[in-house]
């Protein structure tokens, strides 16, 4: 008779079927988060398309710096109109729909209302507060790109509303 002092060897049925519950958990877990994120990012695209502010009319790219400052300001003026009308935080809003919302509104207002909502979107751009340095290059961006960048932007923005006033 063979004794075997190692209590490690053993089968130990619990455990390989605890493992494989976890691999398959872990699994599940990703192909949730992988369609998720597919999720966002094809919720991203639409409210990029969507978008109601024609920044190539006065030849500047969504990309571009200026662009990218533009859907910034456009997108925390959303989320603040969103919050405002639904009766709650700005920070609980999703601003992917908050985008979408403010571009079909955008879409469908009055010329007067237009002014309106791209002049929010000034006054976020304005602000001292509504929008932070980022990074630039990998590195903290510096408050003279930063100001060069808004400055670009509130021009941008002025210069769609002197076309929407004549």
């Amino acid at each position: 008779m063979q004794v075997n002092t190692n209590s490690y060897v053993r089968e130990n049925p619990l455990f390989h079927q605890t493992t494989q519950n976890q691999q398959e958990s872990a699994t599940s877990f990703e192909v949730l988060l992988s369609m998720q994120n597919n999720q966002n990012h094809a919720e991203n695209r639409e409210s990029q398309k969507a978008n109601a502010i024609n920044l190539s009319e006065f030849g500047v790219s969504w990309d571009s710096e200026e662009g990218r400052m533009v859907r910034t300001a456009q997108i925390v003026s959303a989320i603040q109109q969103y919050a405002k009308e639904h009766n709650t935080d700005p920070l609980k809003v999703n601003w992917q729909r908050a985008n979408v919302s403010w571009n079909q509104n955008f879409a469908n207002a009055s010329r007067t209302e237009q002014k309106e909502m791209l002049e929010n979107v000034l006054g976020v751009l304005e602000s001292e507060t509504a929008i932070q340095r980022g990074l630039y290059m990998g590195e903290t961006e510096s408050p003279a790109h930063f100001e060069k960048r808004k400055s670009a932007a509130i021009d941008i923005l002025s210069e769609i509303l002197q076309g929407i006033k004549a």
